[in-house]
């Protein structure tokens, strides 16, 4: 009896130890794989499409524009600096949790002979939310069997050799026990993705000009890139997955092209389909671009998002899930994801952000230019052109413009000057008052868009109202005031009053 309860103690003692190791490995783990992953892991049924790539995946496809679009359940698996070996794990990860319709692959690092990135942190992102499994450790031990790679670390290459163990993939603590001086409130009341796996990035940057080489120039010889964009392909025919590869836009190098103009010939090879979005006019890298390098911001990830949405409904048998009862939870993430962008859209101070993220179908435009010199900047004429506004309907007098669901609708003149009482335009009436006290209020049929007082008004140089699409409901209106209303013809300028 003495021996069982001592057996039993033993026994108990284990399983506290146990549950406290657990506790101790959620709590100090970072949480931004388990953010990226959470509402895959809660959806029991099955994604119709996943995406698998780099960076350029994560902040270039949106799956919740996908849903309300199309109906399309999908999810983005991109990850940060991944080679192609990487997405192959997570493919495999992935598939051990849902059966998809289409994978569809981006091509980026295709000619590298790496098996991971020489950040080993972006492979924890990509894998440390998937539980410990056969598949997982399979991942962890080709990942890591890399002779490059190890090669660099052996010559002191490699600022990260050190974390570099099957150890620290597979269980996190030995990796994260030391930051309990980092922890946060997010670290005890962790978020999850509302944008289903993607990240917008918010900025507007313009990169340097490309050079397009011509197609015949491609990426000779075999890779690692190679090998394990083959090991995705026959994987998914296996399963019965169909497959579409793509390169996503950005500006990119001469060995990059190369590497997209070596994907047509794989493509053909393996009988898929293929978009090398580097051969299109999809995006504008003076309106698109994140950052010089590489990555899209919103307005050039929904540019590509729609076109993805347009070719798979036409190519493939996706099915649209927006009445399907299993999927109804997917209405509610939409209208998280909304406020989510509606967020980003209020708490924004920068005009070239602000219109950026305006582009975007899902909103109506009420545009009032009261400075007309703000067409010599080529910088924020780009991007009102951007939002739709077609500037061949614009004379000396026009200066207010109504966009409905990204199309130019209405050019209207001397609104400024109240030299008109009322406008009937796509969106309403709108009315310009100007009131005793000097102040002007602005209505849309009944209701009052905004007013502002005289000196709000004399020194407004661009005020824009933004209205959600479907429920006409005010998203936001906000009035801008520029730097150097004498002379604004460079190409960049800087804010120097929002008015809300």
């Amino acid at each position: 009896m003495h021996r069982i309860k001592k057996v039993c103690v033993c026994l108990l003692v284990i399983c506290m130890t146990v549950i406290s190791l657990k506790g101790m490995t959620d709590l100090s783990q970072r949480k931004s794989s388990d953010f990226k992953y959470r509402p895959f892991f809660e959806q029991e049924e099955d994604f119709d499409i996943i995406f698998l790539g780099t960076s350029h995946v994560i902040n270039g496809i949106f799956p919740m524009e996908l849903w309300n679009d199309y109906g399309f359940v999908s999810y983005n698996f991109g990850g940060h600096a991944n080679q192609l070996a990487v997405s192959y794990w997570v493919l495999k990860n992935v598939l051990d949790y849902t059966t998809p319709r289409l994978a569809v692959i981006d091509c980026l690092t295709l000619g590298t002979q790496t098996k991971t990135s020489q950040s080993f942190d972006y492979v924890h992102l990509s894998l440390d939310a998937f539980p410990p499994s056969i598949t997982k450790w399979q991942a962890v031990s080709d990942l890591l069997d890399d002779q490059v790679m190890n090669e660099t670390a052996a010559a002191g290459n490699l600022a990260d050799a050190a974390k570099r163990t099957k150890m620290s993939l597979l269980w996190d603590y030995s990796v994260y026990h030391s930051r309990w001086n980092e922890l946060s409130a997010d670290d005890f009341m962790p978020g999850s993705s509302r944008e289903k796996g993607a990240e917008s990035r918010i900025a507007v940057s313009t990169p340097a000009d490309v050079k397009k080489i011509a197609s015949n120039q491609k990426l000779e010889g075999e890779t690692a890139g190679i090998t394990y964009l083959r090991k995705i392909l026959d994987e998914c025919k296996s399963r019965g997955i169909e497959v579409l590869l793509v390169y996503l836009p950005f500006p990119a190098s001469e060995s990059e092209q190369k590497e997209a103009n070596r994907v047509y010939d794989i493509a053909r090879n393996y009988d898929v389909s293929y978009i090398n979005f580097l051969d299109m006019d999809l995006t504008d890298h003076q309106t698109d671009c994140y950052d010089p390098a590489s990555h899209l911001n919103p307005s050039g990830a929904k540019k590509v998002t729609d076109y993805l949405g347009d070719f798979i409904s036409s190519h493939y048998d996706i099915p649209d899930r927006r009445q399907d009862e299993a999927y109804k939870s997917w209405h509610d993430s939409y209208a998280d994801y909304k406020n989510y962008k509606a967020g980003h859209i209020k708490n924004q101070q920068a005009l070239d952000i602000y219109l950026m993220l305006l582009a975007d179908k899902n909103y109506n435009l009420f545009v009032e230019i009261r400075n007309p010199a703000v067409w010599k900047n080529k910088h924020y004429k780009r991007l009102l052109q951007n939002l739709g506004i077609n500037t061949g309907k614009i004379t000396k007098d026009t200066d207010a413009f109504v966009l409905k669901g990204g199309r130019h609708e209405d050019s209207l003149k001397n609104f400024s000057a109240c030299k008109k009482k009322e406008y009937q335009t796509a969106l309403g009436t709108i009315r310009h008052v100007k009131n005793e006290d000097q102040s002007v209020s602005v209505y849309l049929d009944d209701s009052m868009l905004y007013s502002v007082d005289e000196v709000q008004n004399e020194s407004m140089d661009i005020r824009i109202a933004v209205f959600d699409k479907d429920t006409m409901e005010v998203t936001d209106q906000a009035g801008f005031c520029i730097q150097d209303r004498e002379d604004i013809a460079d190409d960049y300028l800087s804010v120097t009053g929002v008015v809300r």
